[in-house]
């Protein structure tokens, strides 16, 4: 997973050098509209991928977007045009934990004001913070937020040392919707 991850930053960085740094509102407005306004659901963001034409990922970098080691089922893309100012990777995965059906929605990218992104998760969702573990070079942080009556957990991964440009993984992991 170490490998992964380090792959993921590899290209993220490698995206970030050809793009500027962006307001943190559109890399926001995208988690929200992807990931937290109806839960992380796996088949409407492959329908939205497949409708925008992103563009695939390999697999060492959508296995870095992952949020456990062995998902049942996971696909990530290149997304960037219709409004997205700078290239995002966003990920979808679902797996069974706990005996429980889950699915995971991330984002990630750079050069963003993470301290924005993270304000605006408190402003539109009410955020609760939950937990944080720092390394000397990011910041893992641990909310749980209540969307429409369901109760999602919201990871994101910071720099320890913000400075406005920032990389970012954000990510809702929710228990699946079943719709009858």
């Amino acid at each position: 997973m170490v490998r992964s991850r380090t792959i993921l930053q590899a290209a993220i960085l490698c995206v970030a050098s050809t793009a500027e740094a962006e307001d943190s509102n559109t890399s926001f407005d995208f988690f929200r509209r992807h990931c937290l306004s109806s839960g992380p659901d796996f088949d409407r963001t492959v329908r939205a991928a497949q409708a925008h034409g992103w563009t695939p990922l390999r697999d060492e970098v959508v296995i870095g977007l992952a949020p456990v080691d062995d998902p049942e089922s996971i696909e990530g893309w290149a997304a960037q045009g219709n409004g997205i100012g700078q290239p995002l990777f966003v990920g979808v995965a679902k797996n069974n934990l706990g005996g429980k059906s889950v699915q995971a929605c991330t984002v990630a990218t750079s050069g963003v004001d993470s301290r924005g992104f993270e304000r605006q998760l408190f402003d539109v969702f009410d955020a609760e913070a939950i937990d944080e573990n720092r390394s000397p070079t990011h910041v893992h942080k641990l909310y749980s937020v209540i969307v429409k009556g369901r109760n999602e957990l919201v990871t994101l991964t910071v720099p320890a040392a913000p400075d406005g440009s920032d990389q970012l993984m954000a990510r809702s992991i929710a228990e699946t919707q079943w719709e009858n």
